[in-house]
């Protein structure tokens, strides 16, 4: 349903099956965002969440962890590993695009100010070196 709900919406996605593919899909394809189940075969969300942030270029790749129990212990594990959202199933269709979007304009955000701090520290050695 994620997949198809953010493919008619415009978005491109990439499944994965389990925690380890997911790890090696985001190695290997550009993401801005990750949705995941809070219940991997392979390892809990939380678990997931860290070792994503500890791959080169992820550190602030938002994470949603999509979940069948909305229970409040999980949520602040997932939370306290860096998951930015949780959504409990069902979720509507109109969330997951919402969120997209949302989260988008947050990376586009931070590339710009990235992007702007860079320049200002170029223009910065041009000035004491000439």
């Amino acid at each position: 349903m994620v997949q198809v709900t953010l493919t008619a919406a415009g978005h491109e996605v990439h499944e994965a099956e389990d925690g380890a593919q997911g790890l090696e899909l985001a190695e290997t394809e550009p993401v801005d965002l990750i949705f995941f189940g809070c219940q991997l075969p392979d390892m809990d969300g939380p678990n997931f969440t860290r070792k994503i942030h500890s791959l080169p270029g992820h550190k602030e790749t938002p994470l949603i962890a999509i979940s069948d129990s909305p229970d409040d212990e999980l949520k602040e594990a997932a939370k306290s590993a860096g998951v930015m959202g949780w959504m409990v199933q069902p979720v509507m269709p109109e969330k997951l695009i919402e969120a997209a979007v949302r989260l988008g304009a947050r990376n586009d955000l931070l590339e710009a100010k990235a992007k702007k701090k860079a320049e200002s520290k170029n223009k910065k050695n041009e000035t004491s070196a000439g």
